[in-house]
């Protein structure tokens, strides 16, 4: 197989020149972009010809009529129901019915004409918004391998690809070292998080409720409402693809008026700073609208409904205590914490506290797709994943397959007797297995030399993926 020619959907131009142009430069293989869809080609007249394609070619283009029909043909297996796809936009969701599934529409006759037109050997998307799902469905059904990018979070600085809506359906590339190596990796990494000296992102002290966290926003508040201000010239366009509070200036106001009422709701709470000595098992709440949860897990994200089926599941000897995700306080109100502890053995634990210590003394951690659950997983501690998810290659965590086998799943995960160290380690190791070196997913660093050789190494992998998986089809 020739060298790949990669299809970027959804990107930004801040990935087009930080991540692919240097990748490109860098080995043979040829990088084309569809831009996200708040962009149109009407912004980039004038400029040098980048490979740079686009969904509109003005913020003025007409959407059509929802095609049920062609909706429904782009469902199958390994790809998400239409409507999970709408339901996990955060701003398609809010949309009216009918005009959310024009805007599908929309999206699904645009991919199929730029993927005929471009002809791509492969397809690089992710997991957050509609049109990465429906890319995802319009490249299975025309027969153009497609995959997102995944990255690590204990170790940072790992990437490997998924072929599916979910981190389970990581691809195992080529190796790229041997088994020893991985393993020693895998020790190395577990003994630096045993000690504390290796952290999830997640768990990185955050100061935002401090009077120099409420200072250091100032400059970003500033700069969100310049480019809200700004949006509010282009609502047609941006209503698909912005929440309102990024293109209206009273939804703005509206949005930071209901923040402040959330942290006050979460700060006159009764909520739990350190572990209690009675016994517990912990859930986490997810940031939502999140992949992780309305994409990777759509059948547990009304997590009000988790925390009630949690609570109908735990024996009377146990508490559970709920975990406020500190980057989403503003989704919640004073009377959706007092409706949670109001349910049978329900309590609040703060959000600004260390996850670490409450997973320590916790019987049980129960996790949708969260950080919590690999981490806990680490430790050895029973855990139970909602999602489809990898940590459950861990030899102390379980899936759940019957919502009404969950109680007994409880039960049983309290008797189980805990992994040994080796048997945590090799789990690791396999959990690792798909990553190659590359970087961290936060965008707003600059990607180094070291890493754009990581991603090139990656993608040389991926070539060799797809050869062999032609070679075995042709014969």
């Amino acid at each position: 197989m020739s060298a790949l020619h990669v299809l970027t959907v959804g990107w930004d131009q801040v990935l087009v020149d930080g991540l692919c142009t240097p990748i490109a430069a860098k080995s043979r293989h040829r990088f084309s972009h569809i831009l996200h869809p708040r962009h149109s080609a009407l912004e980039f007249r004038g400029r040098p010809d980048q490979g740079l394609h686009f969904f509109r070619e003005s913020p003025r283009d007409a959407i059509p009529e929802a095609d049920y029909e062609l909706l429904r043909s782009l469902e199958a297996e390994g790809v998400p129901t239409v409507h999970n796809m709408v339901l996990g936009d955060r701003v398609v969701s809010a949309l009216e019915y009918r005009e959310a599934l024009g805007y599908a529409t929309f999206l699904a006759r645009r991919l199929a004409e730029l993927f005929d037109e471009l002809k791509p050997s492969v397809v690089i998307s992710g997991f957050d918004g509609i049109h990465a799902g429906i890319a995802l469905a319009v490249a299975k059904q025309m027969g153009v391998p497609w995959f997102a990018l995944n990255f690590s979070v204990i170790p940072p600085g790992l990437a490997c690809l998924c072929d599916g809506m979910s981190p389970a359906a990581r691809v195992q590339l080529p190796a790229a070292g041997d088994a020893g190596e991985l393993r020693a990796f895998a020790e190395a990494s577990l003994l630096r998080f045993e000690s504390g000296t290796l952290h999830a992102p997640a768990y990185v002290d955050s100061h935002s409720s401090s009077i120099a966290g409420k200072l250091g926003r100032i400059p970003g508040r500033m700069t969100a409402l310049v480019r809200t201000i700004r949006n509010s010239q282009q609502r047609d366009i941006l209503r698909f693809t912005d929440t309102p509070g990024r293109v209206s200036v009273s939804a703005a106001v509206r949005s930071i008026r209901r923040a402040a009422a959330a942290r006050k709701a979460v700060s006159t709470s009764v909520a739990l700073a350190t572990p209690p000595s009675s016994r517990y098992i912990l859930f986490g709440l997810h940031m939502q609208p999140e992949s992780s949860i309305d994409v990777w897990a759509p059948f547990f994200s009304n997590q009000m409904w988790v925390i009630e089926l949690l609570s109908r599941s735990i024996p009377p000897s146990h508490q559970l205590l709920v975990k406020i995700h500190k980057s989403d306080l503003t989704n919640y109100s004073g009377d959706q914490y007092e409706q949670m502890q109001a349910l049978p053995g329900v309590k609040l634990v703060r959000p600004f506290v260390d996850s670490r210590t409450f997973i320590d003394r916790a019987d049980l951690v129960v996790s949708i797709q969260g950080t919590m659950g690999l981490e806990a997983a680490l430790l050895g501690k029973p855990v139970i994943m909602l999602g489809d998810s990898p940590v459950t290659k861990f030899p102390s965590a379980s899936s759940i397959r019957e919502i009404q086998d969950l109680p007994e799943l409880i039960r049983r995960k309290f008797s189980e007797p805990p992994p040994t160290r080796e048997q945590i380690v090799q789990a690791y190791a396999s959990y690792l297995a798909p990553f190659a070196p590359a970087s961290h997913n936060d965008w707003r660093l600059k990607i180094g030399e070291r890493e754009i050789e990581g991603y090139v190494r990656l993608f040389d992998r991926l070539q060799s993926y797809l050869a062999a998986d032609f070679a075995h089809l042709d014969a």
